[in-house]
């Protein structure tokens, strides 16, 4: 056993390397030696029960506690989950609780780990007394769900599958009838993808399009490296090459972020294509957000801000615009235009709308006017001024001081809340401190 936990330690210590170098977040890989003798009787003392001889070797002969947690922390469109997790310890063990006292007092079921979302990891202590198999719990569905026919084989299976867990709906794709299958469909699509995530690097990528339009999905469109790959390439053959990925995608949810590298990476070059999205039939399905972003990013001048706005208007004929919905759809143009829009739109609740203010480009005279106007659109601004402020940012232009003094001023004595009055001297604070 000490030969195989050696093993499993020197893949695991390999894969994590890989994962971080490629941009992944290793946040916790802890692999603590022998559990001494004397405190593994001691959790069997608290258990009232001895351990399976094989998880009680493995413990004693080189992995005490494990604990092992990475995530993408990027934008990453892979194919399933975007985290493993793997984890035991002595402390760790505890007879689970179902939420009913039948099965707490049967102790079947023995828990070495806790998923973030409150799943349980488990050994059936029913299954073989040495070498028990292991079944995960959700907390949501209350269902079991085989893992492995042994202790043994679950942590071979969940290794080979890069620690995907340890909630029950991350390994749910992956399982057949005899718990994990690491030759399913699903588990060659998922290892063929991190394989190709662990080798492809951004030289590699440039030389192909369709393989820089896999490592963009990988690590975003942002790095200079990315942008100058994609200058070599003509932007309708970097636009078709968006819309080959495309078709490939069935999850719709990834769907929208394709459809946001277009506008990040073609830009206006993509503005003929983007207006037929606006069509009755357009060529691709495309939700009302990504067809704002895109229109945001690739059509000229007032052009998408005004389809926009007209969309928004006419699919609110009988009903009045919500300040979520119109930030939504407008807070990608970043343009002062949205703000004179707003101003006979916005009303209460002002959720949504002092989003939309502060990340419209204000200029100090808006600000002005906005405190100078109705209630709404006043507390529209001050939420939005402590949200700019909050970030280290500011409204554009040279304040006049003296009137945004006298006009904080004048809200705060008009605020009948308490809420409000602070929102007001927040402000006031944060321009006392602005040069």
């Amino acid at each position: 056993m000490r030969e195989k936990v050696k093993a499993w330690i020197g893949r695991w210590d390999t894969l994590l390397r890989r994962l971080a170098a490629q941009g992944a977040t290793v946040r916790e890989w802890v692999v603590e030696p022998e559990a001494d003798g004397g405190r593994v009787r001691e959790t069997e003392a608290r258990l009232g029960i001895g351990l399976p001889p094989t998880v009680r070797r493995i413990l004693a002969e080189g992995a005490g506690k494990v604990t092992i947690y990475w995530y993408f922390d990027k934008e990453t469109l892979a194919p399933f989950a975007s985290s493993g997790e793997l984890a035991w310890s002595l402390d760790a063990f505890e007879w689970p609780y179902f939420g009913g006292d039948e099965l707490e007092e049967e102790k079947r079921y023995l828990a070495f780990h806790v998923a973030g979302n409150g799943d349980y990891v488990l050994l059936d202590l029913e299954g073989h007394p040495d070498d028990p198999p292991v079944v995960s719990w959700g907390h949501e569905t209350g269902e079991f769900l085989l893992l492995a026919p042994s202790f043994t084989e679950f942590v071979e299976r969940v290794t080979e599958l890069a620690f995907i867990g340890a909630e029950d709906s991350a390994y749910e794709p992956f399982c057949g009838p005899d718990g994990l299958d690491v030759d399913g469909s699903n588990a060659k699509a998922w290892k063929a993808w991190l394989d190709q995530y662990l080798t492809l690097t951004l030289e590699e990528a440039a030389k192909e399009l369709p393989l820089l339009i896999d490592y963009i999905t990988f690590h975003e469109a942002e790095d200079p490296g990315v942008r100058e790959a994609l200058e070599r390439y003509e932007p309708d053959a970097v636009l078709a090459a968006w819309l080959a990925r495309l078709e490939r995608e069935t999850y719709w949810v990834y769907r929208d972020h394709l459809l946001g590298y277009i506008g990040e990476t073609v830009g206006e070059a993509a503005a003929d294509w983007v207006r037929s999205l606006w069509s009755d039939q357009p060529p691709v399905e495309v939700s009302n957000h990504s067809r704002a972003y895109l229109s945001a990013c690739c059509l000229p001048g007032r052009e998408g801000l005004e389809r926009v706005v007209a969309r928004l208007e006419q699919e609110a004929q009988n009903s009045k615009i919500d300040g979520y919905s119109a930030n939504g759809l407008l807070r990608h143009f970043h343009s002062r235009d949205v703000i004179r829009w707003m101003e006979s739109r916005v009303a209460f609740p002002f959720g949504g709308w002092d989003d939309l203010f502060a990340a419209s480009a204000p200029h100090w005279e808006d600000v002005c006017r906005w405190l100078d106007g109705h209630e709404a659109m006043r507390q529209s601004a001050l939420s939005a001024l402590g949200k700019l402020f909050a970030k280290g940012e500011c409204p554009k232009g040279e304040p006049d001081r003296g009137e945004i003094l006298r006009l904080l001023d004048k809200a705060e004595q008009e605020a009948v809340l308490k809420k409000e009055k602070e929102a007001v001297r927040r402000v006031t604070a944060h321009l006392a401190d602005w040069r």
